[in-house]
């Protein structure tokens, strides 16, 4: 008996020395197999961590190197486009001169065909929209035609044609149109990279959406697709139109006045830094009641 239970200890050893030995090796290899395409780089044993949150190693910046962001802004020449695209470069114009400002170089992809009148303010590339009726109606299809023609990243370069198609098969298909919307394109764009096995890093709350995010704190980017409308009490009384509100599509056929009214008291700070930075925007730049038109 005592024999039977030795060579069954020596089995058990035996055993999980090569268990343990197969799990270092299998640890080993997938740390130093060949990385996929990202498109900020990444190193795959990270994705024992969280691949899309954390920074891999390699594509973190040295010390007094900087690695800078190009701002691409796709536009249209109607005025609605015209007046946002004004405030965004004033405030990229901002952003870029503080010290130690990451950001680079900043092109508006005019998908209209033809120059307008902000070709000499605003850093501009004319690129052609899609034929007529292709878009049928949904004019943001013009975005992923317009990259195709502009791009030549290489790993966006690959992306950027099946953007465009996914995007055309997701408007055709009825059902996939009305599930998502107003935000078919970009849904596409995730599809598109998965085909092409392109992941990104991702970063939780890099962007806030007034007035349902509150905050602007450890915030990058103002997202205002929504209306904001309240009562003079400060509440948000959504679908509703409001005592108070800010909603850009006030504005599709001309810029908002300058001076806009602030919120009442109770407000987010979220919607009162967007009327703010508006405000700051108009006021500053030239000719702002007649450069849009």
């Amino acid at each position: 008996m005592r024999q039977a239970v030795l060579l069954f200890l020596v089995i058990l050893s035996i055993g999980i020395f090569f268990l343990t030995y197969n799990f270092i090796i299998m640890i080993v290899h997938y740390r130093d197999s060949a990385p996929r395409k990202w498109t900020s780089g990444e190193n795959p044993s990270h994705l024992l961590i969280d691949p899309v949150i954390e920074m891999p190693e390699h594509a973190k910046r040295p010390k007094n190197q900087r690695l800078l962001f190009h701002v691409a802004l796709t536009a249209t020449a109607a005025p609605y486009s015209k007046w946002q695209c004004r405030i965004m470069y004033y405030w990229y114009k901002k952003r870029k001169d503080l010290p130690g400002s990451e950001m680079g170089k900043f092109t508006r992809i005019l998908h209209s065909g033809n120059p307008d009148n902000l070709m000499d303010e605003i850093p501009t590339v004319v690129v052609d929209p899609l034929p007529e009726g292709l878009d049928r109606g949904y004019v943001v299809l013009n975005r992923p035609w317009a990259f195709v023609q502009w791009l030549d990243k290489d790993l966006l370069e690959k992306i950027a044609p099946t953007w465009m198609n996914v995007s055309l098969k997701m408007k055709n298909d009825p059902e996939t149109d009305s599930t998502f919307g107003w935000v078919l394109e970009m849904y596409a764009y995730a599809v598109a990279s998965a085909l092409h096995g392109v992941q990104h890093i991702l970063y939780r709350d890099f962007m806030l959406q007034p007035p349902w995010d509150l905050e602007t704190r450890n915030k990058f980017i103002l997202h205002y697709t929504y209306g904001c409308d309240y009562n003079m009490k400060g509440e948000l009384i959504y679908g509703k139109i409001g005592e108070w509100r800010f909603d850009k599509r006030s504005y599709l056929d001309g810029p908002p006045p300058q001076n806009l009214s602030l919120p009442p008291a109770g407000v987010p700070e979220s919607v009162v830094t967007l009327v703010k930075m508006v405000n700051e925007a108009t006021a500053n730049i030239p000719n702002w009641d007649t450069a849009q038109k």
